[in-house]
């Protein structure tokens, strides 16, 4: 049984998006792909894949339901179908049985209150719903009119469905003249949304220009983090490279939470020499981190080649050689 089957049995459609290191659209057809087992899963996390799948009936307006899943996936990111026929068995009895108690849904968990607030952003959009009374506010703020300080009645579901309809109403427009100007706190919020948005080349500037900003001051690695995470999906590709290489020469990058966030959201952008300073600044946070970060990214559709061969290169520092070291003597020993 696939979810596919499952859901338009009843004459429901769905949307599936992944939940992983960002939330993105899956495609119909490459998630039929996945779910047939045809083709590996594209941005594993954790060995998993977390996906959200939004399901309504059109002639039921204004209802729809959510599943959030967490499915394991194998060596080579096909996803494993135990689990997932497991879950789907869990809510064909449900429906056959629904006065019953079945309990929780296996493989099902609940995102983070960021997460669930820019899912249900996209979610209205998708339903061509129209936005919770939160945008308005969002927007009013954003504006400058309540003024730059006054940013502690927003809620993070305004400011997700700013950032989810960034081609709407000039939202994008809105956000470059503001992001200088807003306080640390709201401004780390939304760059955290802007992960799963496409900052256009306008919006891009405006972002590296309060970046440059913070770097001039003491930017501590949650700022440094929550830039990486903002830009790392910009359409302003060049630019966006630049920009991370300032930052991976930062002394901050060194920090887990910068080299966590650059390693799970800029993971397209870690090439030559780009990551040989990523190597070099993870080589400095200690084993621990440099083994699951190093890890993780191997993880990915062809970073695992690029990797190597940036192990190989002579030219790295004597802490990077022996980080390089211990992993590939762990690697060993866990093939023995």
């Amino acid at each position: 049984m696939l979810f596919r089957s499952f859901i338009t049995s009843s004459g429901a459609q769905m949307r599936v998006f992944d939940l992983g290191r960002r939330i993105a659209k899956i495609g119909r057809r490459d998630f039929e792909a996945i779910e047939n087992l045809a083709k590996p899963y594209p941005t594993p996390y954790l060995r998993h894949a977390w996906v959200g799948v939004l399901s309504w009936n059109p002639d039921k307006p204004g209802q729809h339901n959510i599943w959030f899943l967490k499915l394991p996936l194998d060596e080579q990111n096909i996803l494993l179908p135990g689990p997932r026929d497991e879950f789907l068995q869990h809510w064909l009895r449900v429906v056959q049985a629904p006065d019953k108690e079945h309990g929780d849904a296996p493989c099902s968990y609940k995102p983070d209150g960021n997460r669930m607030a820019y899912f249900h952003a996209l979610a209205l959009k998708t339903l061509k719903q129209p936005e919770t009374q939160f945008y308005a506010t969002a927007r009013a703020y954003l504006s400058g009119d309540t003024g730059w300080d006054n940013w502690q009645q927003l809620g993070l579901q305004g400011l997700a469905e700013v950032v989810a309809r960034l081609d709407e109403n000039n939202n994008s427009a809105l956000l470059a003249n503001a992001i200088g100007h807003i306080p640390t706190v709201p401004r780390n919020v939304l760059l955290g949304f802007l992960e799963s948005a496409e900052p256009d080349s306008r919006l891009t500037l405006a972002l590296a220009d309060t970046l440059a900003k913070v770097m001039a001051e003491v930017p501590t690695a949650v700022d440094l983090a929550a830039f990486c995470r903002a830009l790392s999906n910009s359409v302003s590709l060049d630019q966006r490279r630049q920009i991370l290489q300032l930052v991976l020469q930062h002394p901050v990058a060194s920090e887990p939470e910068v080299l966590s966030a650059v390693g799970s959201r800029c993971w397209r952008d870690l090439e030559g020499a780009t990551l040989h300073l990523y190597l070099e600044q993870l080589a400095k946070a200690g084993q621990e981190t440099f083994i699951a970060l190093v890890g993780d990214l191997m993880t990915l559709p062809g970073k695992r080649q690029h990797i190597l061969d940036a192990f190989r290169q002579p030219e790295r520092s004597e802490e990077l050689s022996t980080a390089i070291g211990v992993l590939m003597a762990a690697a060993r020993g866990g093939l023995q």
